[in-house]
């Protein structure tokens, strides 16, 4: 058993020596004398290494270390939320500061980072692999459809900030991507069930993955999970619930030592309950679900550098009340990477989207046209230069690392036109224990099918509302200047603090343009009457204080300021404002115990939302893990045990048909089995 322990440890030092390019003379000592600490290691210490650095691919298009990144990133591991007891990928980005996360109802969330947070949050990109899952009806994210078998994912990426330089409009204050495991990772069968009260009451899973040949891998999976009911302010049962079944496939063919290709689809259908105001009256809405995916991507990789083909077409099928949606988007993205020398790499890409809709209009809600068709060609180039690092003799330690990045998205849309969005980044490596970073971005949020061509009618206490779209909505801007410091001591420790001051220019307004007496109607057209200021901390920790215990902190404020154009009759400003909390805070206990026991903890503290009618709140989940034997796990759980219901975000001042209800306190248990 020694033996074979020193082989991995081996084989994984000489891969990892493999892979280190090769740098000057004095970067070869710091590179040996790395391999010789790694292979004093064993590989739980290994895997511990990767813990406190880990590695994301959203801030430079390519897999890197957080330690090597200019950017404010989270990365949310696998052994993250499978401690948690996690089991909805919204709930996960809880963990990340400077992300407010607040639940409507059972199937809804208000999800946003750095400020601007509400049911149809605008400015948050989000993609699962590379497949971008933001709407551009309402310029939204539907998380009630994203998901997959949560034992899939291998790493939740986060970006607080502009985006939009790699990834385009609408990644404005940050990017999520879901990034799952390689069908080689998910090789044999896996059974999990999950049976609860207060939220998920029952889900079933399945997964099987194997092997054609020496080179191509493959992994099926099934998913079926029925959600329970949340409550009223009076703990009354609301009908919200949820359920869904999903599948899929992935498969990921090694060609040669060059080539890779993934192949991979989803196919999902279910419904949610919803509760919403139809003219100010109470009504319940059967909403029902369908959707598939399909993607591919080919990556060949050189000596000093690799070129990136991805495809996908995207289908979901939305059938409401007030409204049914059907869409369907076609994306091609290709990209190379190069790197010259030690000093010098470059990445572009070109991309085209298209994307079709059809809508089946009421009274209530309509959008002219019915059909609409648009395209989107983009194009990005990224530059990155090392112009200091050089030691003062050979042989010695370089006195720090200095690195300049600059880049910028270049788009063409059918709504606004031509956006540029550029980013200049510097990254100085003081040490191995000390990196800094700051940035000044430009990033733009499109105008949705919703700022231009819809006709909303709704009923207030003054009479009707009527909201018309406005053909000449335009973008909304951001200039962002961030600056951020790592501390990484050694394996053990990692402090990340990140500051921001974000300027807004054109934001949305709902301007009124008319009145009608007869019947009273007030007559609304959206409009880019509104600026203001953002600006904040964000500051996570990440200690091994036992070789048994961890513990990971994250603390985040913000405070928003708005300002209306003298011409501007918009009358929610302020409430806008207090849509976001000013203070959050978490704090993640994770304790190995004797006997294969786990038990890990969880305390959440967020701030009153003044506008939301919801005071501050503060939530502690628990969980107890049992490995049984060595494929089988158990868990018993329990979330928001100092309340039996609380309300995370209410209907404020928002004209949205949807109804907020009360999160309740839930139990679970949890069995995995792998064979």
């Amino acid at each position: 058993m020694f033996k074979l322990k020193n082989i991995r440890v081996g084989c994984l030092t000489l891969f990892l020596a493999m892979m280190m390019p090769s740098y000057a003379t004095n970067e070869d000592i710091e590179r040996r004398a790395l391999i010789n600490q790694l292979k004093k290691l064993s590989l739980k210490e290994l895997i511990e290494v990767e813990f406190f650095n880990p590695k994301g691919g959203l801030a430079a298009r390519k897999v890197q270390k957080l330690t090597q990144t200019a950017a404010a990133l989270f990365v949310i591991t696998q052994e993250d939320i499978r401690r948690a007891g996690i089991t909805r990928i919204p709930e996960a980005l809880r963990m990340v500061p400077g992300v407010q996360v607040a639940r409507v109802s059972a199937n809804k969330w208000a999800i946003s980072a750095r400020g601007f947070n509400g049911l149809y949050a605008s400015k948050l990109l989000v993609m699962i692999d590379g497949r971008t899952v933001y709407t551009p009806l309402r310029s939204e994210v539907f998380w009630d459809v994203q998901d997959t078998l949560i034992e899939n994912v291998e790493r939740i990426e986060v970006i607080r900030g502009p985006g939009s330089s790699l990834w385009g409009a609408n990644a404005v204050n940050g990017v999520i991507n879901i990034v799952t495991k390689s069908a080689k990772k998910t090789q044999g069968s896996l059974v999990t069930t999950y049976l609860g009260q207060g939220e998920e009451r029952a889900i079933v899973g399945v997964r099987q993955g194997g092997q054609l040949n020496n080179d191509i891998y493959y992994r099926v999976y099934g998913k079926f999970f029925e959600h329970d009911h949340f409550v009223n302010e009076q703990g009354e049962a609301q009908q919200d619930n949820w359920q869904m079944k999903q599948g899929g496939f992935r498969m990921d063919w090694g060609a040669s030592e060059q080539d890779n290709l993934t192949v991979q689809g989803d196919i999902y259908h279910g419904f949610v309950k919803q509760n919403i105001s139809v003219f100010q009256e109470k009504q319940n809405d059967f909403v029902d679900l369908n959707g598939l995916n399909l993607l591919a991507r080919w990556q060949h990789d050189f000596s000093n550098g690799d070129i990136r083909l991805q495809t996908y077409y995207d289908h979901t099928r939305r059938d409401r009340l007030i409204l049914d949606e059907i869409r369907d988007t076609y994306d091609l993205d290709f990209q190379h990477r190069w790197q010259p020398n030690e000093k010098q790499e470059f990445i572009w890409g070109l991309g085209f989207r298209y994307s079709k809709d059809e809508m089946d209009n009421t009274f209530i809600l309509t959008y002219i046209p019915k059909k609409r068709q648009d395209k989107l060609f983009s194009a990005f180039v990224r530059s990155e230069f090392k112009i200091a690092g050089e030691s003062k003799q050979p042989g010695y330690k370089s006195t720090g690392d200095l690195r300049l990045i600059i880049g910028s998205k270049f788009e063409h849309n059918d709504y606004s036109g031509f956006e540029i969005q550029p980013t200049i980044r510097l990254l100085w490596k003081q040490s191995d224990k000390q990196i800094l970073w700051a940035a000044i971005s430009r990033a733009v949020r499109t105008p949705s099918r919703s700022d231009s061509d819809i006709e909303y009618n709704t009923l207030s206490d003054a009479g009707i509302i009527r909201i018309i779209g406005n053909h000449d909505f335009q973008s909304e801007e951001l200039l962002a200047y961030e600056l951020g410091y790592r501390f990484n001591p050694n394996c053990r420790f990692l402090l990340d603090i990140s500051l921001f001051y974000n300027k807004y220019d054109k934001l949305r307004t709902g301007e009124p343009i008319d009145f009608i007496s007869t019947p009273p109607t007030i007559i609304i057209k959206p409009d880019n009457q509104m600026f203001g200021e953002v600006y904040g901390l964000e500051l996570s920790a990440s200690w091994e204080i036992l070789k048994r215990w961890k513990m990971i902190a994250t603390y985040s404020y913000s405070d928003i300021q708005l300002h209306l154009n003298p011409t501007s009759r918009y009358f929610v400003k302020e409430m806008e404002e207090d849509d976001t909390p000013h203070h959050q805070a978490t704090l993640r206990s994770l304790f190995t115990l004797p006997n294969n026991l786990e038990l890990d903890t969880a305390l959440y503290y967020v701030d009153n939302v003044s506008n939301q009618n919801v005071p501050h709140y503060t939530r502690f989940d628990i969980r107890l893990g049992w490995h049984a034997w060595k494929n089988m796990e158990l868990s018993l759980g329990a979330r928001n045990l100092f309340n039996k219901h609380h309300r995370e975000f209410g209907n404020g001042n928002s004209i949205s048909t949807i109804r907020a209800n009360e999160v309740r306190q839930a139990i679970y248990m949890q069995l995995k089995y792998r064979f």
